[in-house]
């Protein structure tokens, strides 16, 4: 080949390498494998590496709050939480939410330490720097309503009839005029007495507060906003709160009544925050706290019988818990869906409308509860009886109520059948024949083939009616009647026994002894 070819093909060969593009706009891309990981297939690999560690599960928790540098808080409610102690390795599984710290406080100061208290005042000083906080002399006084109460006297006794005569000047130095004698012995004095201390305040009463917010500069404020928060054990009640964008003059002042129903025992904390705008339009921020704790005022302890007729009672022993006397205006049952309720007094219910406890006094109080028509199988679930509503009233008419909790019982185990006495006469003649009608129920799930057998195990009640009579079959849930007729020999209580229920399919036979007791004459 010629040099003149030789150089033609090189120019066409640098031709053609000038136009190959090796990437940019209109060049074909290279496929790419691009594999999609789930968070299942991360949760595994997690849960694998942490099952090497040997970590176990720290039941218990709530919550779990982690506190950032910059004041914001990962906040995980009912997480799942592992730990590995000498792995060092603490793992905690569930949905974080971030929270401002100014949110969380104060429901998780009791869960910190020393040195967590000291950072987190660090971070809470950091979050409210953008508001100037207010000067010493701005104040909200939080003060509880409460009704005054009347003086005490301590009545000074005499003896009348004292030959020294030091009656007379007892009385003279008391200033006791002859129109007063008749008053020297009451308790109860002439005067008022005002609320010397923040009292205590029990659960079911109304906290009442009044808020009061004082402008005590010289100076206009603008926008002065108050919200009070009730912080307790287990959650934080916002109050209502009307006083919003108010403008204050100088030595003037604003509040409001603010009531809320105690529910919880245990300490409260009621916050009261307050936003305003100096007449340089600058803002201002402070809270104030005020703890009191709240106490039981009652106790109640219940007891349940359950008779042979289904009725159920129901004995209540309520006990003053409260440092003062008080009065139980009402005590009432409310039953479930499933009972009517008959309250038993001993003696006037009248007597009842109102009744005076002193300090650790108890009063027990009895309800019969009848269950409404319902076959028995619903009858073996019906444990929830109602509700036990109390009201009362303590010094000067304060009121407070409680009511408890939905009351369970214990529903009694009858097996496969239950005999009920319908009918027996309270007092019978000796040596008279006299009937008892009983009512047989099929508590199971499946058809009975019942027989009836008298045994006479007692010399004073002998069985006169036929011993082995078929009473058919039953099905699930049903029931059959049938009566006895008996012979008492011996006169004073005696007890019926004896009665035996034989499944005739099964073989087995139910025992039925001490069913009644009757008086024979």
């Amino acid at each position: 080949m010629d040099r003149k070819a030789i150089a033609e093909k090189i120019k066409k060969l640098q031709a053609n390498a000038e136009n190959v593009q090796l990437g940019g706009k209109g060049t074909p891309r290279r496929k790419k494998k691009i594999v999609f990981k789930t968070a299942a297939a991360d949760d595994k690999k997690v849960q694998s590496n942490l099952k090497k560690l040997s970590v176990t599960n720290i039941p218990g928790i709530e919550e779990v709050n982690m506190i950032k540098d910059d004041g914001t808080v990962i906040h995980f409610n009912n997480p799942k939480v592992q730990a590995s102690v000498p792995a060092n390795t603490f793992s905690i599984t569930g949905a974080g939410e971030n929270k401002q710290i100014t949110d969380m406080l104060p429901g998780i100061l009791n869960q910190l330490g020393p040195e967590s208290l000291t950072h987190l005042k660090k971070l809470a000083n950091n979050v409210t720097s953008q508001f100037k906080p207010a000067p010493a002399d701005d104040d909200v006084p939080v003060m509880r309503l409460a009704r005054p109460k009347f003086s005490e006297t301590a009545p000074l006794s005499v003896d009348p009839l004292d030959a020294a005569g030091f009656s007379q000047l007892i009385e003279s130095a008391l200033s006791i005029s002859k129109s007063e004698g008749d008053r020297k012995h009451d308790v109860i004095g002439d005067y008022f007495i005002a609320p010397q201390m923040f009292e205590n305040i029990y659960l079911g009463e109304t906290f009442t507060f009044y808020v009061n917010c004082t402008n005590e500069s010289d100076q206009k404020v603008s926008d002065v906003s108050v919200k009070c928060d009730l912080q307790t054990n287990s959650q934080r009640v916002s109050l209502p709160s009307n006083i919003h964008d108010v403008v204050l003059e100088g030595g003037k002042c604003t509040g409001q009544i603010i009531t809320h129903e105690v529910k919880e025992i245990g300490q409260h904390i009621l916050i009261c925050s307050v936003n305003y705008k100096t007449s340089s339009d600058e803002k201002m921020y402070f809270r104030k706290f005020i703890k009191f704790p709240v106490s039981k005022p009652i106790d109640v302890k219940t007891k349940f019988y359950n008779a042979e007729n289904n009725d159920v009672y129901l004995e209540a022993q309520i006990e003053n818990t409260a440092a003062t006397a008080m009065i139980l205006e009402r005590v009432e049952l409310e039953p479930s869906a499933n009972y009517t309720v008959t309250s038993i007094h001993c003696g006037d219910a009248e007597e009842h409308s109102g009744m005076y406890l002193k300090p650790r006094d108890i009063r027990q109080f009895l309800f019969c509860l009848t269950p409404k028509d319902a076959p028995s199988n619903v009858y073996k679930d019906m444990t929830n009886i109602g509700k036990l509503d109390m009201s009362w009233r303590t010094s000067m008419g304060e009121r407070g109520r409680l009511q408890t909790s939905p009351l369970q019982r214990i529903a009694p185990a009858h097996g496969d059948v239950r005999l009920s006495v319908e009918n027996l006469p309270a007092t019978v003649p000796v040596r008279q024949p006299f009937t008892i009608d009983c009512k047989l129920y099929n508590c199971c799930e499946r058809s009975l083939d019942l027989r009836l057998e008298l045994l006479n195990t007692s010399k004073s009640l002998v069985f006169c009616s036929i011993s082995g009579v078929s009473l058919g079959q039953v099905p699930p849930n049903g029931s059959v009647s049938f009566s006895v007729e008996m012979l008492p020999i011996s006169i004073g209580f005696q007890s019926i026994s004896g009665i035996r229920i034989v499944d005739s399919f099964l073989k087995k036979t139910y025992d039925h002894d001490d069913i009644a007791q009757v008086f024979v004459m």
